[in-house]
């Protein structure tokens, strides 16, 4: 079974990604995430959480082990290239070209996949709390009158509504 995981438009030239993903494509995932770790490179830096990425797309969504996968490809492409000048004498311009990559990472697993059933989390009514409860605010009253939506318009409420005292004078 094959798992997969990808991060395009990243800001980093394919050369040096390619120089660490060279680097770690014959360890497994472990080992490789071991040696990104402390690799002084921002190019390990997002190999590093491509690779964090694919094994937690196998272990979450197919329920597999971590330790049951196996590198199988690295890929680094290039991607759109930004262009920009820099003015130089005479009213000249030189092209600036800042290049981006697409990573992806192909792991292998040795074991059967075991998909687990999705849980539906039923979400719990969130009880909000005013910022007066809270004792962030110092709480006063004021006294507006609205109009009740009713069938007699001359029928109004009074309402009782708590802000916030300011330091205005």
């Amino acid at each position: 079974m094959l798992i997969t995981a990808e991060q395009t438009n990243s800001r980093q030239t394919p050369t040096r990604l390619r120089l660490v993903a060279k680097a770690v494509k014959t360890l497994t995932p472990q080992v490789a995430m071991d040696q990104l770790k402390f690799m002084d490179l921002k190019a390990a830096k997002v190999m590093l959480q491509v690779f964090k990425q694919a094994v937690a797309n196998a272990v979450n969504n197919l329920g597999l082990s971590a330790a049951g996968l196996v590198t199988k490809e690295i890929i680094v492409n290039e991607g759109p290239r930004y262009k920009r000048y820099q003015p130089v004498s005479r009213g000249r311009a030189h092209a600036i070209l800042k290049r981006t990559s697409h990573i992806r990472v192909v792991l292998e697993s040795t074991e059967t996949a075991v998909a687990k059933p999705k849980q539906v989390a039923k979400a719990e009514p969130r009880q909000e709390k005013t910022q007066a409860e809270e004792g962030k605010l110092a709480p006063s009253k004021v006294m507006t009158i609205v109009p009740k939506k009713s069938v007699a318009k001359s029928q109004t409420t009074v309402r009782t509504v708590t802000t916030r005292k300011t330091g205005e004078r």
